[in-house]
C-alpha cells in the first residue's frame, strides 16, 4: 500500500516513479493550456538524465512563444545542506536575432543541440541547461517575442507571423490598466512586454504541477535566477531592479504603473539572483554615445549627461542589428510603438537632430523602459547582481556595468553586486575559453551561496587581462573597486597644434579597425590615416594598463556640430598594431559656429600589459567610420596641449 500511494502521489505531481535500474523521468507540464512534449532526454556526461519539454506557449497578451522547459531527475541540495529543496528556476533570456536554442546544450561544456545553430558556444561553458538541471534545477529557454517562430519570421520554415492567426487579434486585461489589444512584435527589450513575458512564463512554471522525481518537490517561487548575454543581459539587470513587480502595459516613461509579481494562480514570485553578460545599462549611451560616460576612475572627468547632446551613431551596429531584425523579426507598423523603422531612420539621417521625435525616442530608449540606468535605485528589496562584461566589447563596453555600479554604491554602498571583466562579449572581443572558464567558474560559486541568502566571497571585482600578441599573458586583478586596481599613472604629453577636418570617407585605418567589417583588434595592419592629429610614444615601463586612457586636449572647433574619435594603439617593433582603446565625443556648438574648448574624456577601460619595445599611438579624427557615423555638419579642429593619462598596475622600467 505503501508503494503504491507513493507511486499514486508521483503520477499526480507529473512524474514516473522509480524502479530498479530505472530513473524517474518527469512527465511535461501543461503550460497555460498548451500540453508540452518532450522533445530530448539526456543525460550529459558527468550528470543526469534531464527531459526537455517543448511546445508553444501563450504569453500574457496571448502571443505564443516557443518555450522549452529543462525538467530535473535528480533533486536540489542548497550549498552546505543534503536536505533536498524546491527547485531553483533558472530563466535564460536571449539576445537580439538569438532563439530558444541559444543556452541549451547537450553537455556541460557546450555542445550545440541537434538542428541548432544558435548555440553561444564558450559563454556557455557551465551556464546552459545541462549544467543546472543536472543539478536539480529547473531552467525556462524561449524564444523572444517577435522573434523566429514567435510572431516573427523563419526563413528556414517558411514561417511568418503575417499567415499565423496566433499573432493577432487577441487582448488582455490589465488590474489598473484595463483592456488592451495582443501586440506580437519587437518591443526593444521594454519591461512592459519582453520582461513581463519572463515573469509571466516563470509564473506558469511555478503553478504547473511539475515535482521533482527525486524529491518530490516542485519549483520554488522565491528562487528565480535571470540570465542573459546581451539582448538577454539588459533586461536580466531589469529584473534585478523592478523590486519583483510588474509593468503594466499602460506604464509610460514618466510614470509606471505596478503590480506584484504573482502567478497565474496568486502565487507571489521572488527573484534571487541576475546574472547578466556583456550587456546594456544605458541603451543610448551605448548605440548613440556622446562620450560622456565615465567611471570617474583614476583622473577620469566625472560621469556626464549620456542623453546631451545627442550622442554619435555606432553605424556599423546598427545598421548590422536593425537588418537581423528585418530578416528574422516582426517590427511594429509606421507610428506605432516602438516604431523601430522610423527609428532607424531618423537615427540615420544623422545631423541636425533637430525632429520632434527625437526627444521620443531618446526618452524612449533611454528611458526606465528600457535602461536600467535610469531606474530609480531601491531603497529595500536588493537583489544580488553578478555582471560579466567585456573590456573588449565595442557594441556595450565596459563603461555599461562601470557607471552602473557606481550608481548603485553611490546610493548604498552595501549594495550586493559583484563584476567580473574580461576580453568577452561581442565582436570584436576574443572570447577565449579560459577567461569564460573562470567567468563561470566564479558566477557558479556566487550563485550557489546567494541562494542560500550568504553573502558571496568573491571579491567585488576581478579583472582578466586581454590578451593579443605574444609575450602577452593572462593575468587576473581583484579589489574592492575597479578603480583601486591601478596602483600609480603613466602620463604623455604633446603641446603642439594639429588640426583635422570632418570626413565621411571610410580609411584604411577606419575600415581594419571596425568590428564588424575586420571583427578583428590584434595585430591589424600598420597604417596611420591622414587627416588626424597623431601622438605616439615609446612605452616606458612593462606596466598594465588596467582602466580607462584619460585624454585632455585643447580644441579649437569651427562648425556648430562635430564628433571627435579617440584610438589608443598598441605598436609592435616590427610594425603591426593592435586596438587598446577608443570612444568618440560629440561637440553641438550652436548657431555661433566657433569656440575654444577644453575637452576631457575617458577611452573605454581595458586591461592591457605593455611591453617594452612598443609604441602608444594615440590617433583624434574626426572620421573613425563606419564604426562611428560621420558628421554631416562640415567642420574643423585644431588641437592642443594633449595629456593622456593611462591608470596602471606598476612594471619594470624600459
Amino acid at each position: 500500500p505503501v508503494l503504491a500511494a507513493a507511486a499514486l502521489t508521483c503520477t499526480l505531481f507529473g512524474a514516473v516513479p522509480a524502479t530498479p535500474g530505472h530513473a524517474a523521468v518527469p512527465a511535461c507540464p501543461s503550460l497555460n493550456g498548451t500540453q508540452l512534449t518532450q522533445s530530448q532526454s539526456f543525460t550529459p556526461p558527468g550528470g543526469h538524465q534531464i527531459v526537455v519539454c517543448s511546445g508553444r506557449v501563450r504569453t500574457f497578451d496571448g502571443t505564443p512563444l516557443h518555450v522549452d522547459v529543462s525538467l530535473p531527475t535528480v533533486a536540489y541540495r542548497p550549498a552546505g545542506s543534503n536536505k533536498p529543496q524546491p527547485s531553483p528556476l533558472v530563466m535564460f533570456l536571449s539576445g537580439w536575432s538569438n532563439d530558444v536554442c541559444q543556452f541549451e546544450s547537450t553537455t556541460f561544456s557546450g555542445t550545440a543541440v541537434a538542428g541548432c545553430s544558435d548555440y553561444i558556444k564558450n559563454p556557455g561553458y557551465d551556464w546552459n541547461n545541462a549544467w543546472f538541471a543536472s543539478q536539480g534545477f529547473v531552467t525556462l529557454n524561449y524564444t523572444p517575442r517577435g522573434w523566429f517562430d514567435s510572431c516573427g519570421k523563419d526563413s528556414s520554415t517558411g514561417y511568418s507571423y503575417a499567415s499565423d492567426p496566433a499573432c493577432s487579434g487577441g487582448s488582455f486585461t490589465d488590474p489598473d490598466c484595463g483592456r488592451a489589444s495582443q501586440q506580437s512584435w519587437v518591443h526593444l527589450y521594454d519591461r512592459r512586454w519582453e520582461v513581463r513575458d519572463a515573469q509571466y512564463l516563470a509564473g506558469l512554471i511555478v503553478d504547473s504541477g511539475f515535482a521533482n522525481p527525486a524529491s518530490g518537490l516542485g519549483v520554488s517561487p522565491g528562487k528565480v535566477i535571470t540570465t542573459g548575454d546581451s539582448g538577454g543581459g539588459g533586461p536580466s539587470w531589469d529584473l534585478a531592479l523592478s523590486k519583483d513587480r510588474v509593468l503594466e502595459q499602460c506604464s509610460t516613461v514618466s510614470q509606471l504603473v505596478t503590480e506584484p509579481w504573482m502567478s497565474s494562480r496568486g502565487v507571489g514570485l521572488h527573484l534571487a539572483a541576475a546574472i547578466p553578460m556583456y550587456t546594456w545599462t544605458d541603451l543610448v549611451d551605448s548605440l548613440v554615445s556622446n562620450g560622456t560616460a565615465s567611471d570617474g576612475f583614476n583622473g577620469a572627468p566625472a560621469d556626464g549627461n549620456h542623453d546631451s547632446p545627442i550622442g554619435v551613431e555606432k553605424q556599423s551596429y546598427v545598421a548590422g542589428l536593425y537588418a537581423l531584425g528585418q530578416a528574422d523579426a516582426q517590427y511594429a507598423s509606421p507610428g506605432v510603438d516602438p516604431d523601430i523603422n522610423g527609428w532607424y531612420a531618423e537615427i540615420n539621417a544623422g545631423e541636425p537632430y533637430n525632429s520632434a521625435n527625437f526627444a521620443t525616442i531618446i526618452s524612449e530608449v533611454g528611458g526606465q523602459l528600457r535602461s536600467p540606468f535610469a531606474i530609480p535605485v531601491l531603497s529595500g528589496n536588493l537583489k544580488p547582481i553578478f555582471v560579466i562584461q567585456g573590456l573588449t566589447d565595442p557594441l556595450f563596453p565596459s563603461l555599461q556595468p562601470l557607471t552602473e555600479i557606481n550608481r548603485l554604491k553611490a546610493a548604498n554602498p552595501a549594495y550586493p553586486v559583484w563584476a567580473f571583466l574580461g576580453d568577452v562579449g561581442h565582436s570584436y572581443a576574443q572570447n577565449p575559453l579560459d577567461v569564460w572558464q573562470q567567468a563561470h567558474g566564479e558566477s557558479n560559486a556566487w550563485l550557489q551561496t546567494a541562494l542560500v541568502n550568504r553573502t558571496p566571497a568573491q571579491p567585488a571585482v576581478t579583472v582578466d587581462t586581454t590578451r593579443c600578441g605574444s609575450g602577452q599573458t593572462l593575468a587576473t586583478f581583484t579589489s574592492s573597486s575597479f578603480g583601486s586596481i591601478a596602483t600609480s599613472r603613466l602620463g604623455f604629453s604633446s603641446a603642439p597644434s594639429q588640426s583635422t577636418a570632418s570626413s565621411n570617407v571610410i580609411t584604411a585605418e577606419g575600415a581594419e579597425s571596425d568590428p564588424i567589417t575586420n571583427a578583428s583588434f590584434c595585430n591589424l595592419a600598420a597604417n596611420t590615416d591622414a587627416n588626424q592629429a597623431t601622438y605616439t610614444f615609446p612605452v616606458p615601463s612593462a606596466s598594465t594598463l588596467v582602466g580607462g586612457p584619460v585624454v585632455n586636449v585643447t580644441d579649437a572647433v569651427v562648425g556648430s556640430s562635430a564628433e571627435l574619435a579617440a584610438r589608443l594603439w598598441d605598436v609592435t617593433p616590427g610594425g603591426g598594431q593592435s586596438v587598446i582603446s577608443r570612444t568618440v565625443y560629440r561637440i553641438e556648438i550652436g548657431t555661433s559656429g566657433t569656440a575654444t574648448l577644453q575637452l576631457a574624456l575617458e577611452l573605454w577601460p581595458n586591461a592591457w600589459q605593455l611591453q617594452c619595445g612598443h609604441l602608444l599611438r594615440l590617433e583624434l579624427t574626426q572620421d573613425d567610420a563606419p564604426t562611428w557615423r560621420p558628421d554631416n555638419v562640415a567642420s574643423t579642429m585644431t588641437l592642443s596641449n594633449l595629456s593622456l593619462s593611462l591608470p596602471v598596475v606598476g612594471g619594470s622600467s624600459c
